[in-house]
């Protein structure tokens, strides 16, 4: 904003030049009242397409394609302030219909991201729910042979002077335990 109010108050180029002559080329006003009303079009224009191509560059989401459309918008804008020599004060407003059917085919596209974004999205929730439901059923078949297994470790471990019986009973109940958990 800060940009704009500069271009606005500065005046760059005298106030009735019609055209800048760079030596290489000539710049003409192209249609405008001055040079300067045509360099403050021009800048709205530039900054307006940088400012949503640096949005859409960092956008993630699928719906950063619906920045496209602005952006073309602009493009055609610019390319039509310099490409015509007219005499009308009329400043874009034919560059909408002229886009039409590009934003069209864009809004098509963004509508079918979206349902694909849309599938996606109920593919992932379908698929964190079974993986819930394979989780529990896990913990509830493993888990309680695995509170058994830990039992019996435990009497193991408080019981340090058990008979050779006794021990060959217990190492047998750990193997069958283990055998049934895989």
């Amino acid at each position: 904003m800060g940009i704009l109010y500069i271009c606005t108050r500065l005046e760059i180029f005298p106030y009735s030049t019609k055209e800048l002559n760079l030596g290489f080329t000539i710049i003409g006003s192209y249609g405008f009242y001055n040079l300067n009303i045509f360099h403050l079009v021009v800048i709205i224009k530039i900054y307006g397409c940088i400012a949503f191509l640096i949005w859409f560059l960092t956008e993630k989401k699928w719906w950063r394609y619906a920045i496209l459309s602005p952006i073309l918008l602009l493009v055609n804008q610019f390319y039509n302030s310099i490409s015509y020599y007219h005499e009308e004060d009329i400043v874009d407003e034919f560059e909408l219909y002229q886009s039409g059917p590009l934003l069209f085919i864009l809004l098509i596209a963004l509508l079918l991201l979206g349902q694909a974004a849309d599938h996606q999205e109920r593919i992932k929730a379908f698929l964190k729910l079974q993986y819930q439901h394979i989780e529990h059923a896990v913990e509830q078949r493993f888990g309680k042979r695995q509170q058994r297994i830990e039992e019996k470790k435990q009497r193991l471990a408080t019981k340090k002077d058990l008979s050779k019986a006794e021990l060959a009973a217990l190492k047998k109940e750990l193997e069958e335990e283990l055998k049934k958990l895989t």
